[in-house]
């Protein structure tokens, strides 16, 4: 490989700025660190004054944010990985085209792969599937990320949510269950073009799912794996209307 990257770092901290460089030292991917930025307005600066292939960004910033420095930079053709310690931000970050989203501490194996894509002539297809499939009417994906990584998801085949103080827990089909420092808020306004209902405090379910509804306990959901989900008095009308229009 003859490419030789150039890179420009920003985060706050400068033992989290040393440790990124000792992950691209290990990552065996030629390139140039052009510049350090320890700020928004100094990230802003050096980005249109170096114009760096790939951009390095931390979200959370001592005077502002990652987002911002992306807006506010008038270089605009950076290939964006953002490192952090919050995985919260994830969809946005994809919707800025991130071209990868690692978290703290970073896996040199990880960090590689990502400049690998960030190269000019990778196939940058994978990451345009996940932008377009960020959930909006009449799409047929979304995009759940967790500690280790992201999840694709056919809305179909989720059965259910359920909220756990900041997390939320996403329960498949298939068996499996997802955990996400996502509200159960940000899914059900993600999930709602799909016939998902919020029929409890702390429960969104899909409609499609729905076997029975049993009027014990006020109300109580049977869903097709068998789970049984309570009804609040508040919402058990708005279900038993919502179900009548399947």
């Amino acid at each position: 490989m003859d490419l030789k990257l150039r890179l420009l770092i920003v985060d706050d901290e400068a033992p989290a700025r040393a440790a990124l460089r000792e992950a691209l030292a290990n990552c065996g991917v030629p390139h140039e660190i052009v510049g350090q930025a320890d700020g928004r307005e100094a990230a802003v600066r050096l980005m249109d004054r170096m114009r760096p292939d790939v951009l390095l960004l931390d979200i959370r910033l001592g005077d502002g944010t990652g987002f911002e420095v992306l807006d506010q930079a008038a270089w605009k053709k950076a290939r964006v990985i953002f490192i952090t310690a919050y995985d919260q931000y994830a969809i946005r970050a994809f919707r800025c085209a991130a071209v990868d989203y690692l978290l703290k501490p970073v896996d040199p194996a990880l960090l590689a792969q990502a400049l690998e894509r960030a190269l000019p002539d990778s196939d940058p297809a994978q990451m345009e599937t996940l932008l377009r499939n960020l959930a909006t009417p009449g799409e047929e994906r979304v995009v759940v990320p967790c500690a280790e990584g992201i999840h694709v998801l056919d809305p179909r085949n989720l059965l259910r949510c359920e909220a756990d103080s900041n997390y939320t827990h996403l329960f498949t089909h298939h068996g499996e269950r997802i955990v996400t420092a996502r509200t159960l808020k940000d899914f059900e306004d993600l999930l709602a073009p799909h016939r998902f209902e919020r029929v409890h405090m702390s429960h969104l379910v899909n409609l499609l799912h729905v076997r029975k509804f049993l009027n014990r306990d006020g109300g109580t959901l049977v869903l097709t794996d068998g789970s049984t989900v309570p009804v609040s008095q508040r919402k058990r009308q708005v279900v038993i209307d919502a179900l009548a229009k399947l």
